[in-house]
């Protein structure tokens, strides 16, 4: 059927009124929406979020791009901006000392975008898309994936999204005997944890590092890899006459490194130069070199050729071994098949977040 209508008849009733009102009230004014209409919040909001989140905000309904056009100029310059980016909010100066306004990405030299801006999921650095690392292939997600010892297998994950500091800054420890208490671990949370968790991985999904986080990545999953080759085929090359290997402290490291719920101080020997390190002077007089330590932790050898050398005594936090399955000592290739497949909990080295396993998502379905 086709309508005919006249559009200089005035009276013409039988095109369709634009401004119908059913009587219905519009269930989209709210208090957000409220919000939205008020410049101060609606700034601070937009300057968490790029212009496309901006753009996908305006779309959620009528009411909500009412309110935002009204502040659409303004807004556009408060969306959120990437670190290297140079310019102020009105795009004539610099916006702080020491950034750089070009970057340069994939052998080319290009401004810093302001549609795809994110959080870099390894140290949370605000970069955009053209600051960020080359996606790696899909082969070397493979690789990303660490093994965790049994304590942080066996934890709550809440105790593995939860945001930590460094073992350096003299947080103390979470008590061991917390992980294996139920009461501790259904005791009910503050409701703003989630603000603070590092949420799983999603580098299956979406890889976003900056320089910084991304360039090693290939070269510590390299050495990863042969940790595990030298850890299954030592005691093989020997003819299994009880080396040691994978015990005690030769194993292969938990995932989490420094962080893991089990770690422990060893004393670990790094070589350095007598002559530059500030804590071993020379006589001006005599030119004799005289200590300004304590003897045990930094000791003088005299190694080939007379060269003097000085080692130093430091405590170092490593984690503990992991476990090593029957199955996979008859390998010489693959390892870690129970984390690749999904199976078990494991770690990802990209953005230092937990890889959620078969138990873990049954549980949040659950």
């Amino acid at each position: 059927m086709v309508v005919l209508v006249d559009l200089d008849d005035a009276d013409d009733d039988s095109f369709p009124s634009a401004h119908y009102d059913d009587g219905r009230p519009n269930p989209n004014v709210n208090g957000f929406s409220a919000a939205l209409g008020c410049y101060p919040i609606v700034r601070q909001l937009a300057r968490q979020l790029d212009l496309n989140s901006l753009h996908h905000l305006s779309r959620t309904c009528r009411q909500f791009r009412a309110n935002l056009l009204e502040y659409r100029d303004q807004l556009v310059r408060q969306t959120l901006r990437c670190d290297a980016d140079g310019e102020d909010d009105h795009g004539t100066a610099p916006r702080r000392a020491g950034t750089r306004m070009l970057t340069l990405t994939s052998g080319r030299v290009a401004r810093c975008a302001r549609d795809m801006v994110a959080e870099c999921q390894r140290c949370a650095a605000v970069v955009c898309r053209n600051c960020i690392v080359k996606p790696p292939p899909t082969p070397t997600l493979r690789a990303r994936h660490r093994r965790l010892c049994r304590t942080c297998t066996r934890a709550p994950i809440a105790f593995l999204t939860a945001a930590s500091e460094s073992p350096l800054s003299g947080t103390p420890d979470p008590p061991r005997t917390a992980l294996l208490d139920d009461d501790a671990a259904d005791a009910p949370r503050a409701f703003t944890a989630p603000a603070f968790e590092r949420t799983p991985c999603i580098c299956d999904h979406t890889v976003w590092l900056c320089q910084p986080c991304g360039q090693h990545l290939k070269n510590a999953d390299t050495m990863y890899v042969r940790a595990w080759t030298w850890r299954t085929r030592y005691s093989h090359y020997l003819g299994g006459v009880g080396t040691g290997a994978g015990e005690g402290n030769e194993g292969v490291e938990c995932g989490r490194g420094a962080q893991c719920l089990a770690a422990h101080f060893v004393e670990h020997q790094v070589d350095c130069n007598a002559s530059s390190d500030p804590a071993y002077s020379a006589s001006p007089e005599t030119g004799e070199r005289q200590w300004t330590g304590t003897s045990y932790y930094a000791q003088e050898v005299e190694g080939i050729g007379g060269v003097v050398k000085r080692k130093l005594k430091k405590q170092v936090r490593v984690g503990e071994c992991v476990k090593v399955y029957d199955d996979e000592r008859d390998k010489s290739i693959r390892w870690l098949e129970r984390e690749l497949s999904g199976c078990l909990r494991s770690w990802c080295s990209w953005c230092e977040r937990v890889v959620l396993g078969d138990e873990d998502r049954a549980e949040a379905r659950g």
